[in-house]
């Protein structure tokens, strides 16, 4: 049996066609990741998932999301219905959605659940990695935008919280990610010519645009929009940057402008190695399970200390970026 799995997420729909063999193997046969900022284009979403479907023709399909969050819709209500509704109405094949506990609905209860659902997609992913990785670990997922730190204790899913807001009580969510994180995020303040000078608190310039500068991703895998609009060019990216700090490049100069990227990723790392040290203390872990755009971040922050890093592509071949797509097809068909 193949499972289409699908994430809905605030900035991009992710999808993985996934096969269950008896002897319980879980093989990623394709994936697929479309960038639709549920914000401003939610009525897309109809469209999208039905070319997601025909091209994969899969026998059942997996639901889980985070696009709820949008500020498109007034209550989180609202959006798990929309999203459940429309992915629904989408697929020929039985869909089945993703609950907080790690089983899965059909859409009508997934609608009278929608606290279970809203948000969920951390879930999927623990499942399935507890399913083909046992062991004690640390899942560390960086996505676009979000930052899940998700213990597995002896194969078991071990997460505190449920809800997105109780997940940042206790440090399993933050708002740290690879692209769409704002440089004023990132930094208070940098030096140039040796003297400290405070970062402008507007969104001129996101974290994808110092990537991008320094060589660590290329164009295509700059997916979000850029802060101004314009193209993803390195001189672009370069202007973006330099306007931080109320300044340009021809005013700072190339060299000044690429100082400012490695201080931007540096900031990025720490932030990223701060949340990942205290959870691997909270559980007396010493191994990290990276995945997501950002898993190459994950893996440059645990070389610092020394910590073992597993890609999540070395244990399924591919799918890293869609992980929880991947956890969502699974669930599907165990169920």
């Amino acid at each position: 049996m193949k499972a289409l799995g699908l994430d809905v997420g605030g900035a991009h729909t992710d999808a993985a066609l996934v096969r269950y063999d008896e002897d319980g193997k879980v093989m990623v046969l394709g994936t697929d990741r479309v960038y639709l900022p549920m914000w401003k284009k939610k009525k897309r979403l109809k469209k999208t998932i039905k070319r997601i479907v025909h091209k994969f023709k899969p026998d059942v399909v997996g639901l889980t999301m985070t696009g709820e969050l949008a500020d498109a819709f007034n209550t989180r209500r609202e959006g798990v219905e929309y999203i459940v509704r429309t992915v629904t109405s989408a697929c020929h094949a039985p869909v089945y959605v993703v609950t907080s506990d790690g089983s899965t609905v059909p859409p009508e209860e997934a609608l009278r659940r929608w606290r279970e659902v809203a948000s969920a997609n951390w879930r999927a992913t623990a499942e399935v990695l507890a399913h083909v990785r046992p062991g004690s670990y640390l899942l560390v997922d960086l996505g676009s935008t979000t930052l899940d730190l998700i213990p597995i204790i002896r194969g078991e899913v071990a997460a505190e919280g449920r809800t997105d807001l109780e997940r940042m009580k206790n440090g399993e969510l933050a708002y740290l990610g690879a692209l769409r994180t704002p440089i004023s995020f990132l930094l208070r303040e940098v030096e140039i010519d040796g003297e400290p000078v405070p970062v402008s608190y507007e969104y001129f310039s996101i974290v994808a645009d110092a990537l991008l500068l320094l060589g660590e991703i290329d164009p295509e895998d700059y997916t979000p929009e850029t802060p101004d609009g314009r193209g993803k060019s390195p001189e672009e990216c370069a202007r973006r940057l330099a306007r931080t700090v109320c300044s340009d490049p021809e005013e700072l100069g190339w060299e000044g402008v690429m100082d400012l990227a490695k201080t931007a990723v540096r900031a990025l790392l720490g932030q990223l190695l701060k949340h990942i040290e205290l959870k691997l203390q909270e559980h007396g872990l010493d191994t990290v399970v990276a995945a997501g755009a950002g898993d190459f971040l994950i893996e440059m922050a645990c070389k610092r200390i020394g910590v073992e890093v597993e890609p999540f592509d070395e244990i399924f071949g591919k799918g890293s970026e869609v992980a929880p797509a991947v956890g969502a097809a699974f669930l599907a068909i165990r169920r």
